[in-house]
């Protein structure tokens, strides 16, 4: 397979045309033409680098970021006398340095929807001169190493995306009939969805013998195989095949590569923020991190906002802790959500501990309110008193943003047992909040053995940090984690659309001649 992807490496960016790529005139010619000078200039690069350049190009072409990368290694797979020319390594090496400059250098939203515009990388010949000055450099191999994703655990998510590409090459997994199955149960189905659990690694090699494998009797061993199953998926692990379960089994090894391929750039992260004291919010994972670099110091359950009302992208710090908050409701959830339930019960407001504002911020007592009952014409605005009532919970961690949007506990914490929890109205609610807020107050100016005392009461106090803390949301749907298990998780914003790189030709012809 080395040699295939050898070959096709280099004829890939020799065949680049000018869509691909934007080269200037004086490089046009021996790179598109390449004869014996451009040997002489470019010395062939070890064998190591070769296959490092050529691996890179592949990971970022299934990523789907940009036609360019597809584009190029299926010209690449297609011409495999590309490998021996030297001008082949450098255009791949410019190729990828540029794109990870631009990567770095998008802002979050753009990063996790995958909108890389504009990209034109440029042979230069100040660049050309780099790389052959690089060329003669005794560390040239960790030096090509640097053009990698700076993910934690990016050499083993390598092995698995190559894992997963292999499989895909195979026969492709069974189709499965629409079915529910619980323990016990029975199902002509069972050997098939046996086969993928041991083409999944799900059902280990040798624990069913081949008649056992054929049973229709849903069986202890292919229970405990269905729940590791879904606990790498984020489901519930009742050993129940359900709708949901059902889906992911159904999912097939190359859409899974595709998947891994975009969080392993996704996980891409500028060097800044992977260097620093962070929280982190993963939103398909429903899971809030405080990282030191990349030691997790601190971790809780979260619920954030629902498809229609979605918990944005965003990079942003905490500068406060708001302890007892009130809640001053945005506008959008008291049309929607408040108002039609004031409309049927006169007494929502004091059921809610609801207050009534005007349009000059003066509490209006709502005996006096002056409204003619419809949704379409509620003149005031609500602030909830704190307190256990209180949506917000007992602590909002504010962070300045745009989308009003921010972290907090809840009045609710029986939503924290769900593991479909895209819940919200955008924010995030933090279940170990109290945890949280002692972490984040330790070795600040506030004495973290008053706050028990505040927590008594209901009167509002605000924390300024000492440092205020990075935080970022991301959308990062698999990884590797510390046990070496491939998880996976819902696209539940739609950022990936499964299905279509499912019904991919290009994916397809990626997969082949990889």
């Amino acid at each position: 397979m080395r040699g295939k992807l050898m070959s096709t490496t280099a004829m890939l960016l020799l065949a680049w045309n000018s869509s691909c790529f934007a080269v200037k005139a004086e490089l046009r010619e021996s790179a598109l033409a390449p004869g014996a000078e451009v040997s002489a200039l470019l010395p062939l690069p070890p064998v190591a680098v070769r296959a490092e350049l050529t691996q890179q190009l592949m990971e970022v072409a299934m990523a789907g970021i940009h036609p360019v990368f597809a584009k190029s290694w299926l010209q690449l797979t297609e011409q495999p006398e590309l490998a021996k020319n030297p001008e082949t390594y450098y255009q791949i090496y410019s190729l990828l340095h540029q794109f990870r400059q631009q990567w770095h250098a998008l802002d979050g939203d753009s990063r996790e929807r995958f909108h890389l515009k504009n990209f034109n990388p440029v042979l230069s010949a100040a660049d050309r001169d780099e790389y052959a000055a690089l060329l003669q450099r005794s560390d040239l191999e960790r030096v090509m190493n640097k053009l990698r994703p700076q993910t934690e655990n990016y050499l083993v998510s390598r092995r698995v995306l190559l894992a997963l590409l292999s499989e895909s090459r195979k026969a492709p997994w069974p189709e499965l009939p629409a079915l529910k199955l619980k323990p016990g149960e029975s199902n002509e189905a069972l050997p098939l969805i046996r086969d993928v659990l041991l083409r999944s690694g799900d059902l280990p090699a040798g624990q069913l013998n081949t008649e056992q494998l054929k049973l229709g009797t849903y069986d202890e061993q292919t229970v405990q195989a269905i729940s590791h199953f879904q606990q790498r998926h984020g489901l519930e692990a009742d050993g129940v095949i359900g709708r949901r379960t059902l889906n992911w089994l159904r999912l097939q090894p190359k859409v899974r590569a595709v998947i891994l391929a975009r969080s392993i750039l996704r996980g891409d992260l500028p060097l800044q923020i992977s260097s620093q004291r962070h929280v982190l919010v993963n939103i398909p994972e429903y899971r809030l991190r405080v990282l030191e670099g990349q030691q997790e110091i601190f971790s809780s359950r979260v619920i954030v906002g629902q498809f229609k009302r979605q918990t944005p992208i965003l990079s942003s710090e905490i500068s406060s802790i708001v302890v007892n908050p009130a809640w001053h409701v945005p506008t959008r959830i008291l049309q929607q959500d408040l108002v039609p339930k004031l409309v049927k019960d006169k007494h929502f407001l004091d059921k809610g501990q609801f207050e009534l504002v005007d349009s000059q911020g003066v509490t209006v007592d709502p005996t006096a309110m002056v409204w003619d009952g419809t949704e379409e014409n509620f003149p005031y605005r609500l602030r909830q008193k704190p307190g256990d009532h209180n949506a917000l919970g007992r602590y909002k961690f504010y962070l300045p943003n745009n989308d009003a949007i921010y972290l907090h506990s809840t009045s609710s914490p029986g939503y924290f047992k769900r593991d479909l929890r895209a819940l919200s109205s955008g924010c995030v609610r933090v279940e170990e909040a109290d945890d949280f807020a002692r972490l984040l107050l330790k070795g600040s100016k506030w004495n973290i053995d008053k706050l028990d005392k505040m927590l008594k009461e209901d009167t509002t106090k605000w924390l300024s940090m000492t440092d205020p803390i990075p935080v970022y949301t991301v959308y990062w749907r698999s990884w590797v984690d510390k046990q070496g298990q491939l998880q996976f998780r819902d696209d539940i914003y739609q950022f990936d659309d499964d299905a279509k790189m499912a019904n991919s030709a290009v994916i397809n012809s990626l997969i082949d001649h990889s």
